[in-house]
């Protein structure tokens, strides 16, 4: 169904086209602005009907091209025209990036079915109908009126052979010649055949092709068509008269244009905004400035799309009016002009401008916009009129008029990168330019970097060839560029063939213009070396240049230089050039030669089996007095024992690197893989790394104990509780043999398993077979956990105190969860006791378990009064239905210790006993509504005196927020006596937000809407998606878009898009089409 969305807000250019039997045509369609604002308009059920039978057609004919392409792929070779579905793709994707399509791949379209013959396949009447009615001024702004024309045309030819064309295609061919202000030449033939499959013309064909004689200006065809209809007594509607006004107002005629408005009020037609509309544009196509701005002032009520149509008819006047434009601009919704680009309708009519030759136009139009308002990090800023700076190359604008552009973009604050975005531009479209705007950019402050010089020197290579590259060079250093090492190496050396033949002159010219030798010998020494015959070139830079070089990057050169010295016997020459290079060494501490060794007997080399040739280098290296490590002496000996076994040759070579041992010398980080001897062992290996040795030692039939031991404690630790099972079955088969940590992490297992019995046996045989091993603190305690969750609450006590006499106790906020879900076990086994002795006794148990528990544990040092602590104290009575004990618990425990322990939870609580909650009720026996509120009201008077009243009430505002009516929410919001903590309020939704409460922050949301000074709405929905983006849950994302969109009265911002699009994209998600076009994807 993917590709069912083909320019899915295409469709409501087929939505208006199909009302059009049924009424006059707004005033606003006209001028081609559908896609500025989303159409409020109900839409018919036959619309809806005909939309998704073109929708269903569409799907099922590129499901029927992929299974044919996926049948073909094969036998088709690399240079076989593309699919009709690939073409299909690609028009997709270039509209969601930039809301226009490409001519050139409509083209190609065109060109596909015409190859095709008279029967082409894979693309259906309802697809044609989609490019038929898109070559339009919106959709298609860099080409003239008459190149649409012929597309359209050559669509029409196409669209013929699919089948007989119905009345709704017809209107779409008059419709495009509407927008292209095109005249039809014979429209008595036009009808003629119409009516052979359609019958005669009615009134809504005949006020289509009187919109097209107008909008073309040709009032001669007007008139006829005007006789025609009252011939057949067709009356004339409103839409008829506005045709005629934009008629006349194109033809120049004033006064045509108020004997039109003279005759809609005689037929009693109020001149509403949509005629105002088409007068400004009278006024201003006919140099009538002051009227038309007089009219701007008088009249209101002006539509966003009404609006579009006066400003574009205010700059297709001969002379635009800078005050004028701005002054429409001013009139435009606020919403329509935010967003970090311009509008698509605005991109769109500026494009067309561009290439009518009118930048000026362009530029003083965009001057008069707002700039977007840039607020979060990692933002892109240079999306504004990024597209209209392409199109100024495309239409070949004078540069001049393009740099002033980008830097009023820059001034205005709308795009702080536009220079930066026509210096890359000009590189790609036009170098010979790139240059000058390179210029522009250093001269507005910016610092220019290497790299944004690469495409000119290749370009300059190109033209020029080495002389043009130098040249290039001294205008970088005229701009206080740098050259670094890596335009260096990879896009100046490479390219200097004829100028390094005689390295030392290369040097100097460099030097010349700003590249000096210390940053070019270590690049040119390198390139040397891998044209192995120039060793002694090399060794005579080395000689007449003292500079340091950093050595590791000329390892690889020399590795392979050495596969030639060693065919050709040049193990002296190459053995000085070693010395010489570390001579030259800039980190005299690291092994250089060792690291050098150890790469020319890589595996797969061969020097790494001929170990005769390894002691020549080794020999010639030794003679020199160069000096290697120890682990490298090692390692090659190593090597040199697994490929031969002279035992005279490994002798001699043991000499020779016992000799050049040295102490002092370290490997660098990286020559162990260079090596490809030095394997990780598996202590410091991670989970996945442990899986893959595991099956290599399996495979192999290799003892894999240790690495089911390592494994088996890091797969408990990261709770991996299924795979620890299987590695322990793998180690009771394989009778491995256990550590005291293996143990450990065995009973660590049994625990989170909640297997009583096993971690019992665990236990005993790790204290009997390792009697003095300490086991972790949270271990114990989640084994006492374990204990209680077994109503074993004495063992656990005693477990504990045995554990504090034999051991100091650490305690602390490290185990402040595991003492947090012993007393939690505790609260829940105190409050089944209660259940039962209820039952048996009729009355609860007076104590509090969990709280005498927490005390035990505060004595022997596990832990200290903590709120998290104390909120199993409190929950015990709320598991035993105590209502009355739980809130005194409460306001003891905060009296105490200064803390509220689960105070949202009980606030909650008491908002729905208050509100009568027949559940909640029943839980809590001889509670009533009106003794809830007593004790809510104690509640809220002690968290008063602990945290203060603005942080009660925001603690409040959220428990109504969860459990209260939308009636209490607002009445607490709105009353200017009800003080918040704002800070804190964002921070108690965040971590809702992180515990996944939508429906609580859903209704605060809708409960704060427009009351600003508790929390912003928007920001709480920007919670909730910065969530779902956190745990990468796009589906909850979706649905609270889903119920976002389905509130009328709520506007999601553009930032909440922008971040869903990302979450999507990020899951490879096709993002619906509504989405698409809102978040205003380019």
């Amino acid at each position: 169904m993917q590709r069912a969305r083909v320019l899915p807000s295409v469709c409501l250019r087929w939505k208006r086209l199909l009302q059009l039997p049924s009424g006059g045509i707004a005033c606003c369609k006209q001028q081609g602005f559908r896609y500025a604002t989303t159409s409020t308009s109900l839409t018919p059920s036959g619309i809806a009907l005909q939309h998704q039978r073109m929708v269903s057609v569409a799907a099922s004919t590129s499901q029927a091209a992929d299974r044919k392409s996926r049948g073909t792929s094969r036998a088709t070779s690399p240079r076989s025209p593309a699919s009709i579905e690939h073409l299909w793709t690609q028009l997709e994707s270039y509209y969601q990036q930039n809301s226009l399509l490409s001519f050139e791949q409509c083209q190609r379209v065109l060109e596909h079915l015409q190859q095709a013959g008279p029967n082409p396949e894979g693309v259906t009447m309802e697809q044609l109908h989609f490019l038929l009615g898109s070559c339009v001024p919106e959709l298609l702004p860099a080409q003239s009126a008459q190149e649409r024309l012929q597309l359209c045309q050559s669509l029409w030819t196409q669209f013929l052979k699919l089948g007989q064309p119905t009345l709704t295609h017809y209107l779409t061919r008059l419709q495009v010649l509407r927008e292209n202000r095109l005249d039809l030449t014979d429209h008595r033939s036009l009808l003629a055949e119409i009516a052979v499959y359609h019958g005669p013309a009615d009134a809504s064909l005949y006020s289509a092709l009187l919109e097209v004689a107008c909008s073309a200006g040709n009032m001669r065809h007007a008139t006829e068509l005007l006789a025609e209809m009252r011939e057949r007594s067709f009356a004339l509607t409103e839409g008829n008269f506005h045709a005629l006004l934009l008629g006349h107002a194109r033809n120049g005629d004033l006064a045509g244009v108020e004997s039109v408005l003279s005759s809609m009020r005689a037929a009693g037609i109020p001149l509403g905004t949509s005629t105002q509309a088409l007068r400004f544009e009278a006024f201003v196509m006919n140099g009538q400035r002051e009227q038309a701005r007089g009219l701007i002032q008088t009249e209101t009520g002006f539509s966003a799309l009404q609006l579009l149509q006066m400003l574009r008819g205010a700059l297709a006047a001969k002379e635009v009016s800078p005050e004028l434009v701005q002054q429409l601009v001013k009139e435009l919704p606020k919403d329509f002009l935010t967003g970090f680009d311009l509008p698509p309708a605005l991109r769109s009519l500026c494009i067309q401008l561009t290439h009518q030759g009118r930048a000026q136009v362009v530029i003083q139009l965009v001057g008069a916009l707002p700039a977007p308002q840039f607020g979060a990090q990692n933002q892109n800023v240079d999306e504004y009129a990024a597209l209209q700076l392409q199109e100024f190359f495309r239409a070949h604008v004078p540069l001049e008029v393009t740099l002033q552009f980008a830097q009023e973009l820059v001034q205005r604050g709308q795009n702080p990168r536009a220079l930066h975005l026509v210096a890359e531009l000009a590189m790609r479209r036009l170098p010979s330019s790139a240059l000058t705007c390179l210029e522009e950019l250093s001269s507005a402050g910016e610092e220019l970097r290497p790299h944004y010089f690469w495409p000119l020197l290749l370009h300059h290579h190109r033209l020029e060839g080495e002389g043009g590259m130098i040249r290039l060079l001294g205008e970088m250093q005229r701009l206080k560029v740098e050259c670094d090492e890596e335009t260096l190496r990879l896009y100046l050396l490479p390219n200097l063939t004829h100028s390094l033949a005689q390295p030392q002159e290369a040097i100097k010219s460099l030097d010349a213009v700003g590249v000096r030798p210390s940053q070019t010998l270590g690049s040119v020494v390198g390139l040397l070396l891998q044209q192995h015959q120039r060793m002694s070139e090399v060794l005579e830079l080395l000689q007449q240049y003292p500079t340091r070089l950093q050595l590791s990057t000329l390892i690889q050169p020399l590795s392979s230089l050495a596969v030639n010295a060693r065919a050709t016997k040049r193990f002296q020459q190459f053995s000085q050039v070693v010395q010489a290079l570390q001579q030259r060494a800039l980190q005299r501490e690291e092994d250089f030669v060792g690291a050098l060794l150890l790469q020319m007997c890589a595996p797969q080399t061969r020097l790494r089996q001929d170990s005769a040739s390894l002691v020549r280098f080794v020999h010639e290296l030794r003679r020199l007095e160069l000096q290697l490590s120890p682990a490298a002496a090692e390692a090659l000996l190593s090597t040199a024992r697994q490929a031969s076994q002279d035992e005279e040759l490994l002798q001699a070579l043991g000499k020779a690197l016992q000799k050049m041992r040295n102490s002092q010398l370290a490997l660098p980080a990286d020559a162990a893989s260079l090596h490809g001897g030095f394997i990780k062992h598996p202590r410091d290996m991670n989970l996945d790394e442990l899986e893959c040795h595991l099956v290599e030692l399996e495979s192999k039939q290799l003892n894999p104990r240790g690495v089911l031991r390592r494994l088996l404690q890091l797969s408990v630790r990261s709770g991996r509780l299924e795979r620890a099972q299987q590695l322990l079955a793998k180690c009771n088969a394989l009778n491995v043999q256990t550590s005291a940590g293996m143990l450990a992490s065995i009973l660590d297992l049994h625990i989170k398993l909640k297997d009583l019995p096993r971690a019992q046996e665990s236990l005993e045989r790790l204290q009997t077979t390792y009697p003095a091993f300490q086991i972790d603190e949270h271990k114990l305690i989640d084994y006492a956990s374990l204990l209680v969750h077994g109503e074993q609450l004495e063992a656990a006590k005693q477990m504990l105190q045995k554990r504090t006499e034999q051991y100091k106790t650490m305690g602390g906020d490290y185990v402040i969860k595991n003492v947090w879900q012993l007393l939690t076990n505790v609260a829940q086994l105190a409050a089944k006791k209660s259940r039962n002795q209820g039952e048996d006794n009729g009355e609860p148990t007076p104590t509090n378990l969990t709280r005498d528990t927490l005390d035990f544990l505060r004595g022997l040092g596990y832990c200290q009064a903590h709120n998290a602590l104390l909120g199993p104290v409190v929950r015990e009575w709320l598991l035993r239905g105590d209502l009355d004990n739980a809130v005194a618990e409460f306001h003891a425990l905060a009296t105490k210790h200064k803390h509220t322990p689960l105070q949202f939870e009980l606030l909650s609580l008491l908002v729905r006993l208050g509100n009568g909650d027949g559940d909640e009720l029943a839980r809590f026996p001889g509670t009533t509504t009106e003794s809830a509120q007593l004790h809510l009201a104690a509640v809220t008077a002690t968290v008063s005196k602990v945290h203060g009243v603005a942080n009660m009430n925001s603690a409040l505002l959220l428990a109504i927020a969860e459990s209260g009516t939308e009636t209490q929410l607002r009445r607490l919001v709105v009353n200017p006596e009800f003080r918040l903590n704002h800070e804190l309020l964002v921070k108690n939704c965040e971590h809702l937000g992180q515990e996944g409460a939508v429906r609580t922050l859903l209704r605060l949301a809708r409960g704060v809407r427009g009351v600003h000074r508790t929390i912003d709405e928007q920001r709480i929905y920007d919670l909730l998606l910065a969530q779902f983006s956190r745990t990468n849950d796009y589906e909850a994302a979706l649905d609270l878009f889903e119920r976002l969109d389905a509130d009328d009265e709520l506007k999601v911002s553009q930032e909440f898009l922008r971040n869903l699009v990302q979450l999507l994209q990020v899951n490879q998600v096709d993002i619906p089409s509504g989405i698409a076009l809102r978040a205003q994807i380019r």
